[in-house]
This record gives C-alpha cells, sequence and structure tokens, in this order.
C-alpha cells in the first residue's frame, strides 16, 4: 500500500501535520501496523472521512501511549475498531491488536 497514493486518491492533504508528523507519515507508520495486525483491512476502499478520523485519532493517541510495540498506531486503530469493520477489519484482528 502508497500512503501518498491513497492520501491523495481521497483529495487529502498528505502534508498537513497529525501532531509532529505529516498524514503521510501517520498513515505510513498505521499502515506497517495493518500489514502485521489486519491484512484484512482495505485502507485504500476508506471514505475520506473514515481515513482523516483515523489519522486524527493517532495523534490523539500519541498523548496517550509510548511508541514501543506500535502502541500509538494500535490504540488509533483500536479506538476505531467499529468503522473499521466495514472496511475489513476482522475479531481476530481486533484481538491482536489489543495490548493491554
Amino acid at each position: 500500500m502508497n500512503p501518498l497514493k491513497i492520501l491523495k486518491s481521497k483529495g487529502i492533504d498528505p502534508n498537513e501535520s497529525v501532531l509532529e508528523i505529516n498524514r503521510e507519515e501517520a498513515l505510513e507508520r498505521l499502515i506497517e501496523v495493518i500489514e502485521e495486525f489486519c491484512p484484512n483491512l482495505k485502507v485504500e476502499s476508506m471514505s475520506k472521512n473514515d481515513l482523516e478520523i483515523l489519522l486524527d485519532s493517532l495523534g490523539d493517541t500519541t498523548v496517550n501511549y509510548h511508541p514501543e510495540n506500535f502502541h500509538q498506531e494500535r490504540a488509533a486503530l483500536l479506538e476505531n475498531s467499529e468503522m473499521l469493520r466495514k472496511y475489513g477489519l476482522t475479531d481476530e484482528e481486533v484481538n491482536g491488536l489489543d495490548f493491554t
């Protein structure tokens, strides 16, 4: 998956910051976790609004979670798990994301 291509296809400015990183970098980090923990999740199918919600969630989790073992990205995916189910996220993948 190519983060820049996905963001541009949704009309989302890839250079807009998500805290200290831009949206392209944020999506790169999320995609790395998605590929490892949620291979059924189809980021390319997400609506612009849902993708922006997910990116904003990453910014929120950066304040609350430490960066080791993808906790910030995993927390953003868990926080939005109900929305992400319509894009292919499975119960098994949700369980694999949980780090508590």
